[in-house]
């Protein structure tokens, strides 16, 4: 029992790791393109100047227009709030803009964020300014606090980008066990073995002899369960990817004990009820009866599948067990020709259904995207038609090269990027395309045109109308299986409809998108099962995701 709970307490820190790690990223990622925004920099530098005329309220207006733009598209997804802290003090935020009180450049954190230039540095001081600006929700504590230095192109310093990560986020469902009476915590401790969040943690005197005993932890990117001999606590460590930084599970002893034990006295109950029983069937079935009904019994018990011949004893002193040997014979021959017939049946309906499916997708979408290429050279007749007939020479390729409706994450991909490429030709540049899919998830078996249909979702429907329209397709990985996520900052969509165009795309058959999403969704749960498929985030308020779970294969060569 206690080794059952450890692995399952190294999977949900495992779980944790791998959703900071991925929510890290995005922000690194979406950070680094605006501190080297040209406009963003510009602005940066009119700030510097000390007069204030108009010049320098309008920099202002233009840095906080682009944070809101910032964090309510792509950084609202992953919980991610944002802010600007200038060289000259001024604390510039989604819809706010100030200056702040508080002293702060010869603080020895503010030092080492300007020495780490654009690296990120843990920090929960950061804190002080998102209290000042009433805006946000300050929990020092229970959210995670970065900055990031901003130089322009000639190492000029600039200010600092203040972030706050939500807690809620990364620990996520984790933190419902903790609710429940569970004795856990968790920590996140920065590469100098500095608190920066906690979630039930303990006082400052169990935090420092955790940070002590950590030095002597074997670390890496892998959990591993280490023992607190003092505290008599179980502690569960694990890095950060790229980074020194370390999240940690603890879990007192006891709790594995008082589990245990429980289950050890209803062991013994059921054992000595057991016990009772055995010979009370001992003593009801002795004598004559007992021999044939054991003997059928057994055959019945030893059958693979549970229908198996029964030969007839030699010796049968009542007329009834014959009767009910030969009945359960017939039934058995029946019961088999009916298996039989239900299994060819199902084979040859699924197989189908499945070419139906298949043959769906690629003239509707071949048809799709001619037709988008025809537009184009109609309205353009430039060279964008010649790099758009490339793009589909590309997408007809990969079309009629799946010989078995099967692909890979990575091939997916570069199909889904050609068609990408073919939309961006014709809408311009009125939204942008972002794949954050790790290469090492490349190799994992897809079924062809799974992600394509989405995206084109949001392309035509989702960010349809929305300036600045953001398409992010991401992946959560588990232990048996991974998620792919394809989110977009257009308008939500409302559950109901959703689900029901996921089940029946009948109602719509002059848009392609809702048979495509159908379709998706129907070949995944034929392929791999009822719990896989498309599933619709209903708890995203601003903005569309939808995500795509499918188990973990890797595709054969």
């Amino acid at each position: 029992m206690n080794e059952t709970q450890k692995t399952y307490d190294v999977s949900t820190l495992s779980q944790i790791k791998n959703t900071m790690d991925q929510i890290l990223e995005t922000t690194n990622y979406t950070t680094s393109m605006l501190m080297t925004n040209k406009d963003m920099l510009t602005d940066l530098r009119t700030l510097q100047s000390w007069n204030e005329d108009y010049g320098v309220y309008t920099a202002k207006r233009s840095i906080s227009a682009k944070l809101s733009e910032l964090e309510s598209s792509t950084l609202n997804a992953v919980g991610v709030k944002i802010a600007i802290l200038t060289s000259e003090g001024d604390l510039i935020g989604p819809h706010i803009q100030s200056k702040t009180e508080v002293d702060y450049h010869q603080k020895s954190w503010y030092q080492e964020i300007i020495k780490n230039n654009r690296k990120t540095t843990f920090c929960k001081d950061l804190s002080i300014f998102f209290h000042e600006m009433d805006i946000y929700n300050v929990k020092v504590n229970q959210d995670l606090y970065i900055g990031r230095a901003i130089t322009d192109y000639n190492d000029n310093y600039l200010g600092i980008i203040l972030q706050q990560v939500s807690g809620e986020k990364i620990w996520g469902k984790f933190v419902k066990t903790l609710e429940n009476g569970n004795e856990g915590a968790f920590y996140f401790f920065n590469n100098e073995k500095e608190l920066q969040m906690a979630y039930n943690g303990g006082d400052e005197k169990e935090i420092q002899f955790l940070i002590k005993e950590s030095e002597e932890w074997k670390l890496s990117q892998t959990a591993d369960v280490q023992m607190i001999k003092e505290y008599k606590n179980y502690c569960i460590p694990v890095l950060l990817k790229h980074s020194d930084n370390m999240i940690v599970y603890t879990i007192p002893e006891k709790a594995f004990q008082l589990e245990g034990k429980g289950i050890l006295r209803v062991i013994l109950v059921l054992i000595f009820m057991l016990i009772l029983l055995s010979i009370a069937t001992m003593v009801y079935i002795s004598g004559k009866i007992s021999k044939p009904l054991v003997y059928v019994v057994n055959e019945v018990e030893n059958a693979v599948n549970g229908i198996i011949k029964i030969q007839e004893p030699k010796e049968i002193s009542f007329l009834e067990i014959q009767k009910l040997i030969s009945s359960y014979n017939r039934a058995g021959d029946r019961i088999k020709a009916l298996i039989e017939h239900v299994k060819l049946e199902s084979k040859q309906k699924e197989k189908a259904h499945y070419e139906i499916l298949m043959s769906q997708i690629s003239p509707h979408f071949i048809f799709n995207t001619v037709n988008s290429i025809k537009i184009m050279a109609n309205e353009k007749q430039d060279w964008q038609t010649v790099s758009a007939l490339e793009s589909l020479g590309k997408i007809l390729h990969a079309v009629y090269s799946y010989k078995n409706g099967m692909t890979t994450v990575g091939q997916e991909s570069a199909l889904l990027q050609a068609y990408v490429d073919i939309m961006k030709m014709r809408f311009g540049d009125s939204f942008h395309y972002f794949n954050s899919i790790p290469t090492e998830l490349y190799y994992y078996e897809i079924p062809a045109f799974t992600m394509q249909p989405i995206v084109e979702n949001a392309i035509l429907h989702g960010i349809h109308g929305v300036t600045a329209g953001q398409i992010i397709v991401s992946t959560l990985e588990y232990p048996n299986d991974f998620v792919i996520s394809v989110f977009n900052n257009g308008n939500s969509a409302d559950k109901e409809k959703m689900e029901e165009l996921l089940k029946h795309s009948e109602q719509n058959r002059s848009n392609f998108t809702g048979i495509g999403l159908n379709n998706v969704n129907s070949r995944l749960k034929m392929l791999y099962g009822d719990t896989y498929g498309l599933i619709f985030n209903d708890s995203v308020t601003t903005g569309f995701e939808i995500w795509i779970r499918i188990p973990k294969k890797i595709a054969a060569r």
